[in-house]
């Protein structure tokens, strides 16, 4: 199976996401708001930021009981929160706590992580035999204009951005919405560290390479996989 994971990093701002609707892909976080618009919906859905996950719950809930996509990975915080009673009838809803804690499972060994790499490692245990990442642009402006710092260190949107810098359409965040700061140095390149040591580990215990590319012009992930252009991408 080639998969596809698509960020939603401003690199792709002009992409045309008809070229995904035949493919198996999977799609992260709050970029519901963009699949709304389009009726393009990914395959499989991602989000493991604890508190991107609470704040929109209900909407999470939602794409679930529509049936938006196949498989749900999500915050285990949700399985205690008051729609927990609804995920546990749904057998296509997994947490990332549940891979840390399932025997040789990869995500055992993801020591950092952010919803951009939990959603490559998920692929890789869905038995993808060639990962496409796109729009992992691991490159953000920590602080906006338009967010402040709460008392709890999280960042709230107080008002809708009509230009935001970090991501592929500008309303991705909403007046309202709560997140965690981006922290890229400590913890995304960490976790984009640790997830392509943890691949290299696997194919060998498995003797399977499966290959990684990232097309993207940015470069802020070179080191760790091969990068091609979005014009080679098929």
């Amino acid at each position: 199976m080639k998969l596809y994971i698509v960020g939603n990093g401003k690199s792709l701002k002009d992409f045309d996401f008809e070229f995904l609707k035949d493919k198996e892909w999977i799609g992260t976080c709050l970029a519901f708001r963009h699949w709304e618009r389009t009726g393009i919906y990914p395959t499989h859905y991602v989000c493991v930021d604890s508190v991107v996950c609470n704040h929109h719950r209900h909407k999470i809930l939602e794409m679930i009981k529509e049936k938006r996509c196949k498989t749900f990975f999500i915050c285990h915080s949700l399985f205690n929160s008051d729609i927990g009673d609804e995920l546990k009838k749904h057998d296509n809803v997994v947490s990332l706590q549940m891979y840390i804690h399932s025997k040789e499972n990869p995500f055992r060994y993801l020591i950092d992580y952010c919803s951009g790499t939990s959603a490559v490692l998920y692929g890789y245990c869905l038995d993808a035999k060639e990962i496409n990442i796109l729009g992992m642009d691991c490159k953000y402006e920590e602080f906006i204009p338009e967010c402040i710092e709460q008392e709890d260190g999280t960042l709230k949107i107080i008002k809708t951005p009509t230009d935001n810098p970090n991501y592929y359409f500008n309303d991705y965040q909403q007046v309202g919405d709560i997140y965690n700061p981006p922290n890229v140095q400590m913890v995304h390149k960490s976790s984009w560290w640790d997830l392509r040591n943890i691949i290299l580990l696997f194919n060998i215990l498995r003797t399977e390479e499966i290959k990684i590319y990232n097309y993207n012009s940015n470069d802020t992930l070179d080191i760790y996989f091969e990068k091609k252009s979005l014009s080679e991408l098929q």
